[in-house]
């Protein structure tokens, strides 16, 4: 048995990026100590003095997911409602594959986290590995969590354990949510796009580069490339602004089906760096890439509610005939996979679900995925109305060890699939994903507050019977605006024809009533012309992250093929016109100001805006009430509360304003860091960094 008789050493600052990884071990789950973990596990390796990052890979499953979108409307293509895929096994059976990258010899320092110490032999060389499960995890720099597939391997000759695990269910420390609090301390992770070093089209040789700042209270921040960049080769060089004799430098290989690649961590505290991206390879290369920070600072209370129209799953598949919908599937372990979760910042994350399915679909267990990462598991019950269906109703709460996996792509492309169902038809589906999160990364209180913010966002994703995505956005500085707008989904493309509802409160510092009441131009824009950028500045504040997230999206897409990614149509943000047959009104009932958004014919993004004002001016504002309809069908309430009742309540504070600037760039707001400017509602890439 291996015995430590170094004293713990600190994490180290920087964990040096590294070349494509050594070649590989494999073995079953079951000889590595591995069996009846989940898929979520952490691989690291000692070496050069220092525990750095190992390559690892779970063996993936064949699965079918049924998109609900597709597969909810009466005239579904078949073609478009199911798509094939690959997703981790939920537990690791004993048969399932891992595979690693595995480091000479055997370690001379204390492990970073809790975990199992894996040491392999392979012609009379000894090897090692350690791994450790998300959860317990707390400085994700030393560590990769283990992709989904199954490379080539070598097989050991033998192999040793030394298990330091914790008991089943880890030391994981999710953030409670709290009561509402104006200014709070608040741990978060956040994601902003580095704008500049974005390119389609970079030569061989050639360099981009930016600059970016990192707030107070930072404990961990990297530079990470995202899917869409060139697989192949990238040298990187990083300084500190502030203290050019602080330099990173090294290369970072980008491998094909990557959601993403950590280019180096840098080390905590305020900062502003520098960082340049140089192609190392024979051809000309994309490259996407964002900044990942964790943060703990004082920060205005928003919590943020991303929730489903609850859809059913026909038993009949209509197209020039209709056949039963298992027959025309023809699949087993089918997932119902649902787009439209988008997150770029949290520091805690729920996902509440209610599913109803005949009893025959299921074993008693759902297994849920973000992305092709594993949330949890949810176990069913017997419907009281009808013994012949089961009911999953849960929460479950995303570790904040998986945020560094899931916030770089806005939510691995925003799909969250449920499942085994087989078949799916019958289903009932209704899901609610609920952020806390920054409302900026400067603190509270900062000068930055004298310009425009979102101060907290409504969205509701429309599957039952058409596809698109509904954002209420509430816009706060000298005034309140609220921006109201529709992106249909790629595919299927509809969002004609629907009546969107949303109720907004306001509250006071002591949480009560605060009377409000709105106005409108009336004016709904789409593509066509530029005219009204200027006559509605504040649109392109509203609407700048969605180009900015989409093209993050889109681009993963070409670089994963294992999980559904669903993208969204958004507008030109120079290129508005005002719409024909879509339209908004207003209007105030007691102290609250209800929004009704008509799409008309489009299928096109739309936007529009509401002025609110105020008897007193607020402290809070939350959404209390979401309503949805197509003509001919009655409102449907999804969504309605008196009070804001937590988490599942969009609630956000309205910013005040200080004189002190720890923080100038607008960075959550627009999506990457803008220098502030005159014309501060608009959100100009000219100004990105």
């Amino acid at each position: 048995m291996l015995r430590v008789v170094l004293p713990l050493i600190a994490l180290a600052m920087l964990v040096i990026a590294q070349g494509p990884p050594r070649e590989l071990f494999c073995a079953g789950a079951a000889e590595l100590g591995l069996a009846g973990e989940n898929p979520n596990i952490m691989f690291t390796v000692f070496e050069g003095g220092s525990w750095r990052p190992a390559a690892a890979y779970v063996e993936s499953e064949n699965v079918t997911f049924v998109l609900v979108p597709a597969v909810a409307r009466s005239n579904t293509d078949p073609a478009e409602a199911v798509t094939r895929g690959a997703l981790p096994p939920p537990v690791l059976r004993n048969d399932t594959v891992v595979c690693f990258e595995a480091a000479p010899g055997r370690p001379a320092a204390e492990p970073p986290a809790p975990g199992l110490l894996i040491t392999v032999e392979r012609r009379g060389a000894v090897y090692h590995v350690y791994v450790s499960r998300a959860g317990d995890v707390e400085n994700p720099a030393n560590y990769t969590l283990a992709q989904s597939g199954r490379p080539e391997g070598r097989r050991p000759d033998g192999i040793e354990l030394v298990d330091r695990r914790p008991a089943a269910g880890g030391r994981g420390k999710p953030q409670p949510e709290a009561g509402i609090q104006q200014v709070s301390t608040l741990s978060y992770w956040a994601v902003f796009k580095l704008y500049r070093l974005t390119t389609q089209s970079l030569q061989p040789g050639a360099c981009v580069s930016t600059v970016f700042d990192v707030p107070d209270g930072t404990s961990q921040a990297a530079v990470v490339l995202t899917g869409g960049t060139t697989p192949g080769s990238y040298s990187y060089l990083i300084f500190s602004s502030w203290n050019p004799s602080q330099r990173w430098s090294g290369a970072v290989s980008v491998l094909s089906g990557r959601p993403q690649t950590v280019v180096a961590w840098l080390p905590a505290g305020r900062a502003q760096y520098t960082v340049q991206i140089c192609n190392q390879n024979s051809q000309p290369a994309a490259i996407y890439a964002s900044a990942l920070v964790s943060a703990t600072n004082s920060q205005y209370y928003r919590n943020d509610v991303v929730r489903m129209t609850p859809s059913w799953i026909p038993q009949y598949i209509c197209t020039t005939a209709c056949i039963p919908f298992n027959n025309w599937l023809k699949s087993s372990n089918n997932y119902l996979a649902v787009p439209g979760f988008y997150v770029d910042a949290a520091s805690s994350i729920t996902v509440s679900i209610n599913l109803r399915v005949p009893k025959s679909a299921t074993t008693g267990t759902v297994y849920v995925y973000w992305g092709g990462l594993y949330i949890g598991s949810l176990s069913g019950g017997t419907d009281p109305s009808n013994p012949s269906y089961m009911v999953f109703s849960g929460t479950l709460t995303v570790p904040q060890s998986l945020y560094t996996a899931l916030l770089p792509t806005y939510g691995l492309g925003g799909v969250i699939s449920i499942g085994p169902l087989n078949p799916p038809d019958g289903s009932y589906l209704a899901i609610t994903v609920a952020v806390r999160r920054p409302v900026e990364l400067a603190p509270a209180g900062d000068s930055l507050y004298r310009r425009p913010v979102k101060v907290v966002k409504e969205s509701l994703v429309v599957t039952n019977t058409k596809a698109f995505i509904t954002d209420l956005e509430a816009t706060a500085s000298y005034g309140i605006i609220l921006g109201i707008s529709t992106k249909p989904f790629e595919r299927p493309r509809d969002s004609s024809y629907s009546f969107i509802r949303m109720t907004v409160n306001a509250l006071d510092a002591s949480l009560n009533p605060v009377q409000l009441s709105g106005a409108t131009s009336g004016i709904v824009v789409t593509s066509g012309s530029s005219w009204l950028l200027e006559s509605l500045p504040f649109l392109s504040l509203v609407m700048s992250i969605y180009d900015l997230a989409k093209s993050t999206i889109d681009a993963l897409k070409n670089a994963v093929q294992s999980f559904p990614i669903i993208g969204y149509v958004t507008l030109a943000i120079d290129n508005f016109v005002q719409t024909a047959s879509a339209s908004i009104k207003v209007w105030t009932s007691g102290n609250s100001v209800t929004v009704e958004f008509y799409t008309g014919w489009y299928n096109d993004p739309l936007v529009a805006n509401v002025s609110v004002t105020a008897g007193d001016w607020p402290t809070y504002l939350y959404i209390s009430r979401v309503e949805y309809t197509t003509p001919y069908y009655p409102w449907y309430t999804v969504y309605s509360v008196d009070r804001p009742a937590l988490p599942s309540t969009s609630i956000g504070t309205i910013p005040q304003a200080g004189q002190i600037s720890y923080f100038p760039y607008r960075t959550l707001t627009c999506g990457a860091q803008e220098s502030i400017i005159l014309r501060s509602w608009n959100c100009i890439n000219d100004y990105f960094r």
